[in-house]
């Protein structure tokens, strides 16, 4: 650490050298001064941390030397006054109102004198690191800005690019699915065994293909919005609206859903009624064999006016150590056994996201069921 220098400056020798020797004992690098003048053209020489400042002065008063050592840009430098004669309190108060850091009238204990130095210096230490870290802040703040605006635009890019992709695709893959059907039906039983393989094989590829194309166009249109953007949504009115969706799937499993009065919620309509649709849907699709899903919903108001709801089915459940990994796009525990996109988990944890909330799973494995978690803003 490089020695701390003091500017001694008081135009009396005397004084100026007893202050001096009793500075350098204590470690400091000190330069003296015996007028205002010179005590200008040393600081902008010198840089001094502290400046040990007489008041009365041959040429400029001490109070004026404060007052432009202050006022010079991006100087911080401490000051402490000293006067060898009595003074009125508004003396003292002028001193200070000029910019000193500190005021002493002689004589002062050497003692006294140099626990004020020590105090001056770390407080105008403190400043400067406080500064430096405040520049370190600002800059860093800056680049985050610059950070965020680029992944926002990256984002919105990659939500373009998903949404025009996955509807561009619908197009021809309807085309490809209905010519397989039309060669199916006119066909079927003139060719060999396995061209009718084949064209199954050709529509059920369609059919997944058009699935996951529904999933992307799912997720990229489950897009963060504003809460100024939201509205009041009535949970019962969007559960139905998702069960009517779900109605063939809901039959032909069998599968119960139950739920009572549920608070109303603010968010999407569009969305939330895609995230109970999906988390269902879910629930149908890794029912346990033989036996018809039972679905629960419910929700609690938290402390934080948020509503926390619970999906609850009696399926296969999920191993514990596939708790976090449901949520990642694409991301199937039983491959293509069980119709779907893979991204209908994630796409409602990116909804619920949305909307402030988190969404996590519990479930003690196989055979136990599975209850789906999620906090959503209430109304």
């Amino acid at each position: 650490m490089n020695p701390t220098i003091i500017l001694n400056v008081d135009d009396h020798a005397a004084g100026r050298y007893a202050r001096g020797r009793l500075l350098r004992s204590a470690g400091y690098i000190v330069h003296d001064a015996a007028s205002g003048l010179e005590a200008l053209s040393k600081i902008e020489a010198l840089s001094p941390a502290l400046v040990l400042l007489d008041v009365n002065m041959p040429d400029i008063s001490g109070l004026e030397v404060c007052r432009r050592i202050k006022t010079a840009t991006a100087r911080r430098i401490a000051v402490l006054q000293l006067s060898a004669s009595a003074i009125t309190t508004e003396d003292r108060v002028g001193g200070l109102d000029n910019g000193a850091d500190g005021y002493l009238i002689e004589p002062v204990d050497p003692e006294v004198l140099l626990a004020t130095v020590r105090a001056l210096l770390r407080i105008r230490k403190a400043e400067t690191d406080l500064e430096l870290a405040n520049s370190a802040l600002a800059e860093a703040n800056t680049k985050l800005t610059e950070l965020n605006l680029s992944l926002t635009h990256s984002n919105e890019d990659l939500q373009r690019f998903a949404y025009l992709a996955s509807h561009d695709l619908q197009e021809p893959l309807k085309t490809m699915s209905s010519y397989a059907t039309l060669v199916q039906r006119r066909y079927r039983g003139k060719l060999d065994t396995q061209a009718d393989e084949f064209l199954t094989h050709i529509q059920q590829g369609a059919i997944r293909m058009s699935d996951l194309i529904r999933g992307l166009l799912g997720y990229a249109e489950a897009r963060q919005q504003h809460a100024a953007e939201w509205k009041r949504v009535n949970t019962e009115d969007v559960i139905a609206i998702a069960l009517d969706n779900l109605e063939r799937s809901v039959a032909k499993s069998r599968a119960v859903v139950t739920y009572g009065q549920l608070p109303a919620i603010r968010g999407d309509e569009l969305q939330l009624t895609q995230l109970f649709q999906n988390i269902v849907s879910n629930s149908i699709k890794y029912q346990r064999p033989g036996e018809p899903p039972r679905i629960a919903i419910n929700a609690t108001e938290d402390a934080d006016r948020l509503i926390l709801f619970s999906v609850t089915d009696n399926g296969i459940g999920i191993a514990p150590a596939h708790h976090k990994q449901i949520f990642a796009p694409f991301r199937r525990l039983h491959g293509h056994e069980v119709p779907g996109s893979g991204i209908g988990l994630a796409t409602c944890q990116r909804i619920v996201e949305g909307h402030g909330g988190k969404i996590w799973v519990e479930s003690l494995g196989e055979g136990a069921g599975t209850t789906f978690w999620f906090s959503l803003p209430g109304a």
